[in-house]
């Protein structure tokens, strides 16, 4: 499927389901964040992932994110991205994204993500997940 081998994700592209992290979904008219939890594994198997996540995106905020100086992130010049993994006794709570440039900032809190949600990701990256860059 034109997948590296063990590829997998969240909407079963290689043919294996996975957890996902979509840290950054981008072009220059909108940028989106999306978690996407699994049903718990079996025999290191997963059977069904949340194909759509939890995302938190540009779109929904006026004038925030694309190119010209009307946006508080002009997509014509460059701006920087930070993610948190936030956890609260040892389980993912939270995630933050920022984007900054020229001391303008707008942040994706995730809030639309509820706990029980993001909890399901934390044994996946306590154990570890790579990190894939397209």
């Amino acid at each position: 499927q034109g997948q590296p081998p063990y590829y997998c994700d969240a909407n079963m592209v290689g043919g294996q389901w996975c957890p996902e992290i979509d840290i950054m979904e981008a072009n220059n008219h909108a940028f989106q964040a999306t978690l996407h939890r699994c049903d718990p594994a079996v025999n290191q198997h997963y059977s069904f992932c949340d194909r759509g996540g939890c995302e938190q995106t540009t779109r929904t905020r006026d004038n925030a994110y694309g190119p010209g100086s009307e946006y508080t992130i002009d997509t014509t010049h460059p701006f920087d991205v930070d993610t948190e993994f936030l956890k609260n006794n040892g389980e993912l709570s939270g995630m933050r994204t920022t984007l900054r440039q020229a001391g303008r900032q707008e942040v994706m809190e995730h809030r639309n993500c509820n706990r029980a949600y993001l909890a399901k990701l934390s044994d996946a990256m306590a154990s570890g997940m790579s990190l894939r860059i397209t």
